[in-house]
């Protein structure tokens, strides 16, 4: 029961978390993200869109090897995992505080909420003993 509790935990996590992979891949190419008045580049802010979707997808790749292995992970490669989605989890939620930054709709917050508690709770469930 504890392995598939996690696995659906992580999948909810995975899901969400690679629907919010592809919102943030389309600002790559969208000419509305960009920062007109940045003296660097206009395009500065889409290389970052496209920087934080790969970091998005490779996160989520982590998870869904993490799901497959299920209570059978090995500590090395969970706290590999713990370590990577809690660094980008954190990245999701301590802009709100420090400087107001969020996401931009109300459905894309949701999603990240879903992503966050799914990838961090079906990790924790799968945790392999330490014994």
């Amino acid at each position: 029961m504890k392995d598939k509790t996690g696995r659906i935990m992580l999948a909810l996590g995975i899901i969400t978390g690679l629907i919010s992979f592809w919102y943030t891949l389309e600002f790559t190419w969208t000419p509305e993200f960009q920062a007109t008045e940045l003296e660097i580049g206009p395009t500065h802010s889409n290389y970052h869109a496209f920087r934080e979707a790969l970091l998005a997808l490779a996160v989520n790749l982590l998870l869904i090897r993490a799901a497959i292995q299920g209570t059978k992970i090995r500590f090395e490669y969970w706290a590999t995992c713990l370590f990577m989605v809690a660094f980008y989890y954190t990245g999701w939620w301590l802009a709100w505080p420090i400087w107001g930054y969020h996401a931009p709709y109300l459905g894309a917050e949701l999603n990240h909420l879903m992503a966050t508690v799914g990838g961090l709770v079906g990790l924790w469930i799968i945790r392999p003993s330490r014994t």
